[in-house]
């Protein structure tokens, strides 16, 4: 957080105040006692108000600023620095014009088709563009109504248990999600709760499972449709629009005012074609916020997303998934999507994300990490046998299967594969050096998951320190500063 508010030189920090769910407040304070130069803080209440920071109603009587009319053209000013998320690398901040965010919001509405009469009871967070504009700016374009279930959303479990519940008591038509907050509504129990008003849910941010769309519409008898986009995009590019019936996952059809092509700017889209997705529109963003200005905008109008789609025959776009997120196993090309599509129809998994370990040998082998049903029992080994036995294609079937408690999360609730590629690398290294007694510890904490940091022994001997140097770098890894 310090490195961002630095880097986008950051003169007031509007944040919430303190709450007993939430740590945010007590993290910003660490964050500015890291800046040489100390922003205002303005709090939003929802407690007791904090030493040292105005509140929201001191703030606006406050005054000041020149509120004479903005010039002609100003749509193009840079209107907010957005987090791209994910990484632990040095902060990227997307930079999003007044332009962009207004056409993301029609673009949105009009992609779905809100109605004025919409209530959109939404858990996507306000800090990314998929809260802000998918939700927040679309509905004010059509004038629906935005709900929020409680600060915490769908993090909260008295919200989970009650999720049925406050469908109906807020009368909400719409359900807005990523797919692991969808997850955990889909294991709440419906009860007697009528869902009278809804009429769908929607979500975005990552692809969502087959088989999690089929229980959750199951479980409600409403339809599940999905949007695609990126930060960079300000949150839209394609979507389904909302008519009713029920549909497979997938991106949906290009959302009006937006192109999309495959593999090349400004090559019309065809059934079939897959590889990189390309977006221009008027909600591309002007680039990357860097310490020396901005860089890396859209290219002659188009911007390279890293996703990789595929046309259906519709037209419509499926997302299959991050070029950087394909594993590579002996010059095979392995989707992680193939496999956790397959994990999650397991009785006993409740969610899935499919991961490159490094290998000595193929370069990299498919493992699982999976979170289990609530009272469900399974083995690693028995899911490993379960998917393998469904992929045909033999180096797709995963290695080795991990299961946790919950998965890693980014703080707009995608999983944080980052973190679980470092996970794998880390318990790789440990199964390669298990007999090696050199080793008191190591830790892979870099973005890129290539370099771990060993703790050595006080009494490792040389030879010992070097064949396991020699083992990490023969799994494609490096050597981060070692440590006694």
């Amino acid at each position: 957080m310090a490195p961002q508010l630095a880097l986008a030189r950051t003169r007031v920090v509007v944040t919430m105040g303190p709450h007993p769910a939430l740590d945010v407040r007590a993290r910003v304070d660490a964050a500015l006692a890291r800046l040489s130069e100390k922003p205002t803080v303005v709090e939003l209440p929802l407690g007791e108000p904090s030493p040292g920071a105005l509140s929201w109603s001191e703030f606006l009587q406050s005054g000041g600023g020149d509120n004479s009319e903005l010039p002609v053209g100003s749509d193009q000013r840079g209107a907010v620095l957005v987090h791209t998320g994910g990484s632990m690398g040095s902060p990227k901040l997307a930079e999003l014009s007044q332009r962009n965010l207004a056409a993301g919001g029609l673009m949105a509405a009009a992609g779905f088709g809100w109605r004025a009469d919409d209530r959109i009871l939404s858990s996507l967070p306000l800090f990314h563009v998929g809260g802000a504009v998918d939700a927040v700016m679309s509905a004010i374009a059509v004038g629906a109504t935005v709900m929020f279930p409680t600060a915490l959303g769908l993090r909260n479990p008295e919200v989970i248990a009650r999720f049925w519940t406050i469908v109906d008591e807020s009368e909400a038509t719409i359900v807005a999600s990523v797919p692991t907050g969808l997850a955990a509504v889909a294991g709440s129990p419906r009860q007697d709760a009528r869902l009278s008003t809804l009429r769908a849910f929607v979500t975005g941010g990552s692809p969502l499972p087959a088989e999690l769309a089929r229980r959750l519409e199951a479980l409600s008898g409403k339809p599940i449709y999905q949007l695609y986009g990126m930060t960079e995009s300000a949150g839209i590019a394609t979507a389904q629009f909302i008519d009713g019936e029920f549909h497979a996952p997938c991106g949906g059809l290009p959302v009006p005012l937006a192109r999309l092509s495959i593999d090349e700017p400004g090559r019309p889209l065809q059934p079939g074609q897959r590889g990189e997705i390309y977006i221009s529109g008027p909600n591309v963003f002007l680039g990357y916020r860097s310490g020396t200005g901005v860089h890396d905008g859209s290219v002659d109008g188009w911007v390279a997303s890293g996703d990789l789609g595929e046309v259906t025959e519709t037209g419509e776009i499926r997302i299959v998934g991050r070029s950087k997120d394909v594993i590579i196993r002996s010059g095979h090309n392995i989707d992680p999507l193939l496999i956790e599509e397959i994990a999650v129809t397991h009785p006993a998994v409740a969610q899935a994300a499919a991961i490159a370990m490094p290998d000595s040998y193929a370069g990299e082998l498919p493992v699982l990490y999976v979170v289990l049903k609530p009272g469900a029992e399974a083995t690693a080994e028995e899911i490993v046998d379960y998917v393998g036995q469904r992929i045909a294609e033999p180096p797709a079937r995963p290695k080795a299967a991990f299961i946790l408690g919950e998965l890693p999360l980014t703080p707009i609730g995608k999983v944080a594969r980052y973190r679980l590629r470092q996970m794998a690398a880390e318990q790789r290294v440990r199964m390669a050096l298990q007999d090696n007694p050199a080793i008191a510890g190591l830790e892979c904490a870099d973005g890129s998951a290539r370099r771990i940091a060993v703790r050595w022994r006080a009494e490792a001997t040389e030879s010992e320190r070097r064949q396991a140097e020699r083992i990490i770098a023969e799994l494609g890894l490096e050597l981060a500063a070692a440590s006694e």
